[in-house]
């Protein structure tokens, strides 16, 4: 891109406060290791259990994949294993919902030894009463993995989008539970902007949220940084309205997907960078490590709300969400990619914001417009990360007081963020 003179128009200058504090509590081990399984809550008798299907161990190898099943009893806090699951092979990526008193578990992909992959068509139905998995209901007509599963006024699974044998497709399948049939949504556009894998969402009311994801640009697999909303017809469920946003904080990998207070999605954890079953990046064959932060979406403004987490995990694929207020996280990916077996319990509260002070100093970039490096008035440290006007990040590191490099920054609006604040700057 060719130099040139910017001036600027306005400086958008946008402050997150931190809305939750967060107290994160270690719970029993989980029997082995393993990633990005399907994992659902149910409730037996009033009792609460976390039950964990499929997945991969911990020498992340095509040979590590697995149907195994496991059931964590959280008054008791301990975990069993499980019968595995009732047909097909090992696999990953899949999906697990509870409607009514039964689990569904939907999807997923195996690999062979050539390398090679299939997407699976197969829903399996465990019942929690009876530890038993009963007859499998009707496939799901497209083969699906790394697809959204979310459950709609505990009667229909939406499964949207998700890689199919070849591709990212723009489907969306909803199953009844109770006429084990399957209809045909209101499929996402066909489009990369709403196409993706390895995203994950939620329903909040009528609305279906799902963030981050991977599009195919050329061939090659890119981090999308979109939230997408589908608004369901009650009236007719087949029926969604599909609109979306771009937000340079979207980015997010297999993170888990939950529901704050019963009425604002979040997502835990997961990286921002795609990456094989093994942990490795597809762009650049180096390990990815995981996002340490937890973002939430203000449905009123479509605005995220991005929260600092004290727990380094990604792959995790979905959450076990115990009540309005807390998710039960287990297995997963942890620092340095490996597969692990621990169990957290992650309480959020709001924080009472008529105690926390705002900065009295808003984040201030200078000089503006910027050629070669910025300085943060005011500002003495901190972890910063620069995003161009798609939302990818372009830069990384610390701040310090010999400011950044801009140097290799091509001319255009960049948002620079340090710690919680945030605000744009230009470079000529």
């Amino acid at each position: 891109m060719t130099k040139q003179f910017c001036c600027i128009i306005s400086l958008l200058v946008v402050t997150y406060s931190q809305l939750y504090t967060q107290t994160i509590t270690q719970l029993a081990d989980m029997p082995e290791p393993v990633s990005n399984q399907a994992v659902a809550y149910a409730e037996v008798n009033g009792a609460g259990f976390v039950y964990s299907f499929s997945g991969i161990d911990e020498t992340k190898l095509f040979s590590g994949i697995h149907k195994k099943a496991f059931k964590y009893d959280i008054q008791e806090d301990s975990w069993v294993t499980l019968p595995e699951l009732p047909t097909g092979n090992g696999r990953i990526a899949a999906g697990a919902s509870l409607v009514k008193d039964k689990i569904y578990i939907i999807g997923g992909y195996e690999v062979f030894a050539d390398g090679s992959e299939i997407s699976v068509d197969l829903v399996h139905v465990f019942d929690p009463e009876t530890d038993t998995y009963l007859a499998d209901a009707a496939p799901i007509p497209v083969a699906i993995d790394d697809h959204i599963q979310a459950v709609w006024r505990d009667s229909l699974i939406y499964v949207v989008t998700g890689w199919s044998n070849t591709t990212n497709v723009p489907d969306v399948q909803i199953f009844n539970p109770s006429t084990n049939t399957w209809a045909a949504g209101t499929p996402v556009p066909n489009t990369n902007t709403y196409k993706v894998f390895g995203s994950s969402g939620t329903i909040v009311g009528d609305t279906i949220y799902y963030t981050g994801g991977v599009r195919i640009v050329g061939g090659s697999f890119a981090s999308s940084n979109v939230i997408r909303k589908g608004v369901i017809n009650p009236d007719n469920p087949t029926e969604i309205t599909w609109s979306y946003r771009n937000a340079f904080n979207a980015l997010g990998y297999r993170m888990g997907a939950a529901v704050w207070n019963d009425t604002r999605p979040v997502w835990i954890g997961g990286a921002e960078d795609a990456y094989n079953f093994d942990g490795i990046s597809y762009i650049f064959g180096t390990g990815v490590e995981a996002n340490e932060r937890i973002l939430e979406l203000n449905p009123n403004t479509d605005q995220f709300q991005e929260n600092p987490f004290d727990l380094s995990i990604m792959d995790i694929r979905e959450v076990a969400q115990e009540d309005p207020t807390s998710v039960i996280i287990c297995g997963g990916m942890a620092t340095g990619q490996t597969v692990t077996n621990t169990t957290f319990r992650v309480d959020l509260s709001l924080v009472n914001t008529s105690t926390v002070s705002p900065s009295s100093v808003p984040l201030k970039v200078y000089p503006l417009p910027a050629r070669d490096r910025i300085y943060l008035e005011n500002k003495i440290e901190g972890e910063y990360k620069i995003a161009n006007q798609m939302g990818f990040i372009v830069s990384a590191g610390r701040y310090a007081s010999a400011g950044i490099s801009i140097k290799d920054l091509a001319p255009g609006v960049y948002v620079i963020s340090l710690n919680q604040e945030s605000t744009s700057f230009i470079k000529h």
